[in-house]
């Protein structure tokens, strides 16, 4: 399949020249509306394109006043409208922003601490609430770096802007990884990439500027940045949109804002639907009507059937059509969209056989496992490759996903290595292609995601998938339900044994845990033909998670074997694992 080119060829070849001319058209009929937290409510504030743009070029003069600007800038920032100031203030200062979130923890503060090594940053914008404690922070940990509030800084004329020199290569922004399954590693994101990717989604959409966004995404993650952010200008439409604190303190609000602004479109992980389905109640329904929706998309995690089955009941009755979701897949390494299901048509599920699947192939059976298609390659060649021989393998076949295309990024930032190996890869010459460490398969056109290359389990000669027994494990207790867990595998050397470590909802104070251990070891065993699992049950905040709520295998597995997990209920650990984390702990102290 050759690389779909789409991008017209009469369009800007930088990011900043095509917003400039959006705002040009729209200025001050198109309107970004944030819906700011100020204690228990939301304080609408609204912005239009010809405001933001005044804005981001005042930044950008500012900036370039900034002598320690020359490198890549981290933004840090609490609410979103701040955030995009400052970030397009560093596109039209042709500045490399580094988005991340204001860290809250001490895993936090170290993720952050790797960033400033990591990218060289000696400059950090934030808001003068973030400041006084960051400086203390940074103090304390030597690092040399400026830290500026923005929002008490006097920000100068932005009639004094001047176009910086900005090509299709330059660099746009840096977007960090969220380290699910290694440490974070900044992505380069070029102009040329955001417009194609841009480009790619608003085909795969169908969208114009007619588009009515609402959302809640994280600013400083690739999807909430592009998809959610930067789209509404993109294509001249409006955006509504709230923190995600804001959202998760009381979700109803989202289908609020659809309600009554008559948001089209809307975007958010699988896990927002289910919390959806699970905690608004019909009372917090009345009255709601979200017939407008067209486009409600459902991506950056495993998509879950019975997600999708729940909301349809749930928000059917107000309005919400089963053909408005619009699943899709994609990665920081791809600037943000690969895949995408057909606008107007119910995301395709197919049945097939679990073993077949272990084998790594597709076959469909009905009342065998059931999967959600990702949708079709958008704006790129997406080929499905054997990991281990790099020979592209026949549709039905579950392989490592490549991809190539204008959207696949120019690499990680100070590592030639790890560039050449993962956006370096060729098939029979042809390339190169980006090596995804995603796992899926073709049929019909319909792309299947099954899971990821490293977190694949091994369990007596048979690849099983960590997500399908984690969403098994949280389905048999009410205690589970809505909590975070994973499950390991961990190498005996004779042999690997399986391990679940998952959050309980303390507040149900009838759980006898050894009784629930017992529970979910027999559970697991039988539904998935294994040896029984060890568990450990943990509090809240027990399971290592990313900044953008992924659970953490890899840190997870790190600190089972250095028993180190945190906050600990109960556990029932298999003898022969126990000594292997006994001796590996006395490794680690000695």
């Amino acid at each position: 399949m050759k690389e779909i080119r789409i991008v017209p060829t009469d369009e800007p070849a930088d990011f900043v020249s095509h917003l400039r001319a959006q705002v040009a058209t729209y200025g001050d009929s198109r309107e970004y509306v944030y819906s700011r937290q100020v204690g228990r409510e939301l304080v609408e504030e609204t912005h239009t394109y010809a405001e933001i743009d005044r804005n981001a070029r005042a930044f950008a003069v500012w900036l370039g006043t900034q002598p320690t600007a020359k490198h890549p800038v981290l933004l840090l920032y609490i609410d979103g409208i701040d955030f995009l100031v400052a970030y397009l203030g560093c596109l039209y200062a042709g500045v490399v922003a580094v988005p991340a979130p204001v860290p809250h923890d001490a895993r936090a503060m170290a993720r952050v601490g790797a960033m400033f090594a990591d990218a060289d940053i000696r400059l950090v914008l934030t808001t003068s609430v973030v400041a006084g404690p960051l400086s203390s922070w940074t103090e304390q940990s030597g690092l040399d770096v400026a830290i500026i509030a923005t929002d008490v800084t006097e920000m100068p004329d932005p009639d004094l802007w001047v176009m910086p020199p900005i090509a299709g290569d330059s660099l746009a922004f840096l977007q960090y990884t969220s380290g699910s399954t290694s440490e974070p590693k900044g992505v380069m994101v070029t102009h040329a990439n955001l417009l194609h990717n841009c480009e790619s989604m608003r085909i795969a959409n169908g969208g114009d500027d007619s588009l009515v966004g609402v959302g809640w995404l994280p600013h400083f993650h690739d999807m909430g940045l592009i998809g959610m952010l930067l789209m509404p200008m993109y294509m001249g439409g409006n955006l509504v949109f709230m923190s995600p604190m804001a959202f998760l303190k009381r979700p109803v609000r989202w289908l609020q804002l659809i309600d009554r602004y008559r948001a089209n479109m809307t975007i958010a992980p699988n896990f927002a639907y289910d919390l959806i389905a699970r905690r608004i109640t019909d009372d917090q329904l009345a009255g709601l009507d979200l017939s407008s929706l067209r486009v409600v998309l459902n991506g950056a995690e495993p998509i879950r059937p019975r997600t999708l089955e729940a909301v349809i009941d749930k928000l059917g009755p107000y309005g919400f059509r089963a053909d408005a979701f619009f699943t899709a897949y994609g990665m920081a390494e791809m600037t943000l969209l690969a895949t995408a299901s057909t606008v107007g048509t119910a995301p395709v599920q197919l049945d097939v056989d679990p073993l077949a699947l272990e084998r790594n192939q597709l076959a469909p059976m009905s009342g065998g496992t059931r999967l959600v298609s990702s949708g079709k390659a958008i704006g790129c060649d997406i080929r499905m490759v054997d990991p281990n021989t790099c020979a592209e393998v026949a549709d039905g076949q579950v392989g490592e996903i490549w991809i190539r295309g204008g959207s696949v990024a120019a690499g990680y930032w100070n590592r030639p290595a790890e560039t050449a190996e993962k956006f370096g890869a060729t098939i029979d010459g042809a390339g190169p292609f980006l090596r995804t460490g995603d796992l899926g398969v073709r049929h019909e056109g319909e792309i299947f995601v099954t899971g990821r290359l490293k977190d694949l389990l091994i369990v007596n000669g048979r690849n099983l998938y960590p997500q399908d027994i984690e969403e098994a494990v949280r389905e048999m207790h009410p205690a589970l339900q809505g909590a975070a867990g994973v499950v390991l595998a961990i190498d005996t050397g004779r042999h690997e044994r399986l391990v679940v470590i998952h959050e309980v909802k303390t507040a149900l104070v009838d759980i006898v845990y050894q009784d629930l251990a017992k529970q979910l070891k027999l559970a697991v065993a039988r539904t998935f033909d294994v040896p029984a699992p060890s568990i450990v049950l943990v509090d809240r905040h027990g399971v290592h998670r990313t900044t953008s709520g992924k659970v953490q295998r890899k840190s997870m597995h790190a600190s089972f074997l250095s028993d180190l997990v945190d906050s600990v209920l109960y556990e029932d650990i298999d003898p022969v694992v126990a000594s292997l984390r006994d001796n590996t702990f006395q490794s680690a102290v000695a």
